[in-house]
């Protein structure tokens, strides 16, 4: 059986009842022992230490607010581009999709999109969905390379003596940049094949991402840096690249569950406790499932719903 057969027999056993009632369990017994393992993790810690090391300083649960809603206001700016809705309708949807990309699976929320956009809007379906296409290619693009480049910062940075010497090396810019540079060349060269917006409007969204992606990244270092200030940088990049690795497997559910369990182990060998990082992981991951928990639940019953508003105007 050559591999063509094998994987269409694959995808039609995948999307047979049976094959998708055993990828359901199979994802919730991966979920699961995630959680085992972590709760082993933590309990090797204890809880008491575990407790007396959650973050205290008022900045740090700002910035978490902050962070939260960052993905559903730049998705404003960039399906705005070509869509037409109310800015605050659209940002309880955008809140509503961001919660099921984390919660359910990913590209759940680009699905829950479609469904509302076709109901709501009065653009057409191929409209629609090359719109959620373009901005899932496009995000796709810069999340990559940007995880590029600061992996390359990251694993350069072993071979000197300081974060300094790293980020600012010639060498390293040019190569990481040079890397860019030919794939966003050879991207917008084939634009008109991939995507269905123009080349200002492709350009615009990348910007915005690039942007969003920086934005997030530089907060998430400069919380742990307010919780714990005399741990050196690098240490921190080193556990912005577990996140990166661990954000970029597709379709895992509870991806921040795997990055805390990974980032405990790397703990182990870096210059930081267990216990304060977890304390520091596991508060963030806790309080914004319980933002999740209080936005969707809010915007989706308030008003009698969200979908049920004629939302075919500009703010």
């Amino acid at each position: 059986m050559n591999l063509e057969k094998l994987f269409q027999k694959a995808k039609t056993f995948y999307e047979s009842p049976s094959g998708k009632t055993i990828a359901k369990y199979t994802r919730l017994l991966f979920v699961f022992g995630i959680i085992a393992f972590l709760i082993f993790q933590l309990s090797q810690i204890g809880f008491s230490k575990l407790w007396q090391n959650l973050p205290t300083h008022p900045l740090f649960y700002i910035l978490l607010v902050v962070l939260y809603f960052t993905l559903p206001i730049t998705e404003q700016f960039i399906y705005r581009l070509s869509l037409k809705f109310d800015f605050w309708s659209g940002f309880k949807i955008f809140t509503k999709k961001k919660v099921l990309n984390q919660e359910v699976i990913g590209y759940s929320g680009e699905a829950y999109f479609l469904f509302w956009a076709n109901k709501n809007l009065e653009e057409s379906s191929k409209k629609i969905l090359g719109v959620v296409k373009d901005n899932t290619i496009i995000s796709a693009l810069a999340s990559t390379l940007t995880a590029v480049i600061l992996l390359s910062v990251f694993f350069f940075s072993f071979n000197n003596s300081g974060l300094e010497n790293t980020i600012f090396e010639t060498k390293n810019l040019l190569i990481g940049g040079g890397f860019m540079s030919v794939l966003l060349i050879l991207f917008f060269s084939f634009r008109n094949k991939i995507l269905s917006v123009d080349k200002k409007t492709a350009w615009l969204m990348f910007g915005i991402h690039e942007l969003r992606i920086c934005w997030v990244y530089t907060l998430e270092i400069l919380q742990w840096i307010i919780v714990l200030p005399a741990v050196p940088i690098l240490i921190w990049f080193t556990f912005l690249s577990v996140k990166i690795i661990s954000s970029r497997i597709p379709l895992l559910p509870n991806r921040d569950l795997i990055f805390i369990s990974a980032s405990l182990e790397v703990s182990k060998f870096v210059e930081i406790g267990e216990a304060e990082i977890a304390g520091i992981l596991l508060t963030s991951t806790v309080l914004t499932k319980v933002m999740n928990l209080i936005f969707f639940s809010l915007f989706s019953f308030n008003n009698k719903g969200v979908e049920n508003e004629n939302l075919n105007h500009n703010s």
